[in-house]
């Protein structure tokens, strides 16, 4: 039976929207959890967006977290790819309004197997007057392994900017604005310690399985629980492992399955390899 209602704000990738969770809502609610799936202004995909500073993307974090947490309560936060980058800082700031991180494919460092070659030289577009007017096209996979959904976006991308899996252009000021974040997050890290659930694609193709590795060596490992996710690419809460998705998240929520502590770097190198069971049902 499910338990009392839980309540838990998951944020969507870097201007995305809400649709990423959109297959998520009904299973959780049915396990008595109750989703969140904000729009961030500025952060999420509008028609004609403004640069904006990732400072104010975390401002509007804040004052959704203040909107949305009732009589002293605690809520559980989260979110995809830059999302979940975000959740950590906002829970870095917030401790005592946070008591659980969600992290989905959080991306530290952009060193998938399906970015281009040329990422290396996006640099040369952060340079003032160049990030406004430059962006990267979506293109295939779009985050997805299984080929049916994969053709249902590229559908959608067809008829409108945005899809399930993000906008169709991702403008470069948008990235350059992340790794900012990036690299505010990192610096906070060492302030969190709180219990956290990392779900993360082995193949993954925007960011590979480095950048959860790093967050278990930062975080507290008697706290974090890690799946390697065997059957995704980027966009887990959408492809073929969306279901074993849903089910770690309500087990979390729930505190059905408490963290198997990463006591060692052998341990986690074996887990990276894939020797070590994922914990999968």
């Amino acid at each position: 039976m499910p338990q009392q209602s839980q309540q838990c704000m998951l944020l969507h990738g870097l201007i995305s929207s809400p649709a990423e969770f959109s297959a998520m809502r009904a299973p959780l609610a049915q396990q008595g959890i109750e989703l969140h799936t904000p729009v961030l202004p500025g952060y999420s995909y509008t028609q004609n967006m403004q640069p904006r500073r990732w400072q104010d993307w975390l401002a509007e974090g804040e004052r959704l977290l203040e909107n949305t947490i009732v009589d002293d309560r605690t809520i559980a936060l989260g979110g995809l790819c830059i999302g979940a980058i975000l959740a950590l800082a906002l829970a870095a700031e917030h401790p005592n309004r946070v008591n659980k991180l969600i992290l989905l494919s959080p991306t530290l460092y952009y060193d998938g197997w399906g970015l281009s070659r040329w990422r290396w030289m996006r640099q040369l577009g952060y340079l003032p007057g160049l990030r406004r007017w430059i962006g990267t096209a979506e293109r295939e996979p779009y985050g997805v392994k299984n080929p049916q959904i994969r053709k249902w976006i590229a559908r959608e991308l067809e008829k409108q900017a945005v899809s399930a899996a993000g906008a169709a252009k991702l403008p470069l000021w948008a990235v350059h604005e992340a790794e900012r974040l990036i690299a505010h997050t990192k610096r906070q890290l060492h302030r969190i310690d709180m219990h956290s659930l990392i779900l993360h694609a082995r193949e993954d193709e925007v960011a590979s399985l480095r950048s959860p590795e790093y967050l278990v060596a930062k975080l507290n490992k008697a706290r974090t629980r890690f799946t390697i996710l065997e059957n995704s690419y980027h966009m887990v809460t959408l492809d073929n492992d969306r279901q074993l998705v849903n089910r770690e998240i309500v087990d979390f929520m729930h505190g059905r399955s408490a963290p198997q502590p990463i006591t060692s770097n052998k341990q986690l190198f074996n887990l990276m390899q894939g020797t070590q069971a994922c914990q999968q049902p």
